[in-house]
């Protein structure tokens, strides 16, 4: 009866937790695509078509080193390309389709949480409790709902069934397992860098968890092949992006050193204390001498007294140090390029391993008096469960919102410009020119709100202006990307004040740099048509049409142009391709009727 139970718990126990975790994120199967999603997602066209392994495994992180020549984005991981590859092929560009498989994922790295801690404790109770607990964090749900921040997902999964694996191999022998082990680790290491610190997080198992230790030399012959594994991703990652760790200088080695407490008490505080959670961006505190300095101090003092005085507590001691070491790459003594020193995403790894020691805890107080600790338990999984749906409604959702969250609601400027672009878009001009002049006030080194804010200047009719701001831009860092709308914008200005040559000049540049933006052909097309040049006109709305098919305004754009070359047979040809139900859009029926009559007629347009 004991053993049906307990299998029985083994089935039912995931499937519960799968069912209450996905509660939680019902709102991110409507979300939309936010902020890397676009360049590293949905504009990534690399993504659409599965590729030679030797690719995946000669480029960075889902940008083209292109975008900056001579620079690099430091980030390794070519696994991720091929889980999107995987996802489009499955899905089509949906964001819903994406967001879904995030959250697969989340999942099954919950479901195998659940089975480790099982194994390790070997009771079921507890496990789910405390896994329940790392599935409904609040902190998790960046790594979640925003898709590009996959990576931490799947590195936790496969690093998590590599350990696992490790186990079985070592106290078993099995050849299987340690084989699975292996591969799981490759897979992890391409997922993200985080894997790295697999490693020692094995080493220390061995040195707090194993009562009986082997002799050192036999232990690290089982690491040969983990080691061996990490020389082959090191070559790889430099061959890739040009350094064994990220391309960026460390300036002040000391200071990152001394300000480590403060960043880790700033991690657990997200993750013990979760309130006033959304897109972290941190810095170091004031001084030397501030509060934020001293409290870590005095935290990190605690930590080491309660870690001396419970060093008998083997579960308790591995867990807090797995933690501290899978934290470790995101404590910015190695410096990285990151814009804040904390962020959400990054606990998703370190957490698993500190849920070694919820279980202990969590165990002890049941012990102490199981009513009322479950009583406790309960508000928090529901406080943590709401905060969760509440974070992927209102922050993870879709741009507009989070912009509006973190700029209003946060006061976080960073994102400023991307607010005055949602504002522009929805034709707010008076609020997306205020938000536009605190993103270029308090970050005037990003082109990409100049270049946007001489959009809205172009829109209202402030041509001079728009140039203005865009010659400040000129000089700046830019993508190639940003300087193909750098250049469509100079070409727009130049176009309304009626300089054709150098609007056709600019959106000429404009193309070089972004070839498949359809909307630049367009504009190139417009200019060419302006002066009379109409077979231009027509080379490049056609080069348009081939990269966006389905846009009725180009169709429309090239149909008029053939009708001033009084060709309406092709501009009825080009109009016909429009869908019927679509045709009242834009005047296209219009259009099209006068295009016949012009053509029965053999008379030219009016």
């Amino acid at each position: 009866m004991h053993s049906f139970s307990k299998s029985k718990a083994k089935i039912l126990s995931p499937l519960i937790l799968s069912l209450i975790i996905t509660a939680a994120y019902i709102p991110t199967f409507s979300g939309e695509f936010i902020l890397d999603d676009r360049p590293l997602v949905k504009d990534n066209i690399s993504i659409r078509e599965f590729k030679r392994p030797a690719l995946y495994l000669s480029h960075e992180d889902g940008v083209s080193n292109e975008d900056l020549p001579g620079s690099h984005t430091g980030y390794y991981r070519p696994l991720v390309n091929i889980f999107y590859t995987l996802d489009y092929k499955i899905w089509g560009m949906k964001p819903s389709g994406f967001r879904t498989t995030n959250l697969i994922l989340h999942l099954l790295t919950c479901i195998v949480l659940y089975q480790f801690l099982s194994t390790l404790s070997g009771g079921h109770l507890i496990p789910f409790g405390v896994t329940l607990l790392f599935g409904l964090h609040p902190a998790n749900t960046e790594s979640v709902a925003f898709i590009s921040a996959r990576n931490n997902i799947l590195v936790t999964l496969f690093s998590l069934i590599s350990f696992y694996y490790y186990l079985q191999h070592k106290d078993e022998r099995r050849i299987m397992a340690g084989l699975v082990s292996y591969l799981c680790f490759v897979a992890a290491l391409f997922c993200k860098e985080f894997a790295v610190m697999l490693l020692p997080i094995f080493f220390l198992y061995n040195r707090v968890m194993i009562k009986n230790k082997k002799v050192l030399k036999d232990e690290i012959l089982g690491y040969i092949p983990y080691i061996l594994i990490l020389i082959f991703y090191f070559v790889l990652r430099a061959n890739a992006i040009g350094s064994v760790m990220a391309p960026i200088s460390t300036p002040n080695l000391w200071r990152n050193i001394y300000f480590t407490p403060f960043l880790i008490l700033y991690n657990l505080r997200l993750i013990l204390i979760p309130y006033g959670l959304h897109s972290f961006i941190i810095g170091y505190p004031s001084g030397y001498l501030s509060w934020q300095a001293f409290a870590g101090f005095i935290f990190l003092g605690f930590l080491c007294l309660l870690l001396w005085k419970r060093r008998n507590n083997r579960i308790l001691l591995f867990s807090v140090l797995s933690f501290l070491i899978a934290l470790f790459p995101v404590l910015n003594i190695i410096h990285t390029a990151a814009v804040t020193k904390v962020s959400m995403r990054w606990l998703y790894f370190p957490m698993v391993f500190l849920s070694f020691s919820s279980v202990w805890y969590l165990r002890e107080l049941l012990r102490v008096n199981h009513r009322f600790v479950l009583g406790m338990l309960t508000p928090v999984v529901v406080y943590l469960g709401v905060y969760s749906y509440i974070l992927n409604q209102n922050l993870w959702h879709d741009e507009s919102i989070f912009f509006n969250q973190e700029v209003v609601y946060f006061n976080n400027y960073l994102y400023a410009g991307g607010l005055a672009e949602s504002l522009l878009d929805n034709k707010r001009y008076r609020e997306a020119e205020r938000y536009f002049r605190k993103a270029v006030n308090n970050y005037p080194h990003e082109a990409r709100n100049y270049i946007n804010y001489s959009a809205l200047l172009i829109e209202t009719g402030r041509l001079d202006d728009a140039l203005s701001y865009l010659n400040k831009a000129k000089a700046l860092t830019m993508t190639h990307i940003e300087r193909g709308q750098w250049f469509n914008n100079m070409g727009m200005a130049y176009f309304n004040l009626r300089e054709n040559d150098d609007a056709v000049k600019s959106f000429r540049k404009a193309i070089i740099f972004s070839p498949e933006e359809s909307q630049f052909w367009a504009n190139l097309g417009g200019a060419y048509g302006s002066m009379g040049d109409y077979i231009n006109s027509v080379s490049a709305l056609k080069k348009g049409l081939e990269i966006a098919p389905e846009s009725i305004q180009l169709r429309k754009n090239l149909a008029v142009t053939y009708i001033r070359m009084e060709k309406y047979s092709q501009a009825i040809s080009v109009l016909e391709k429009v869908p019927v139900q679509k045709r009242d859009e834009q005047g296209i029926n219009q259009l099209l009727n006068k295009a016949y009559r012009a053509l029965k007629s053999n008379r030219p347009l009016k």
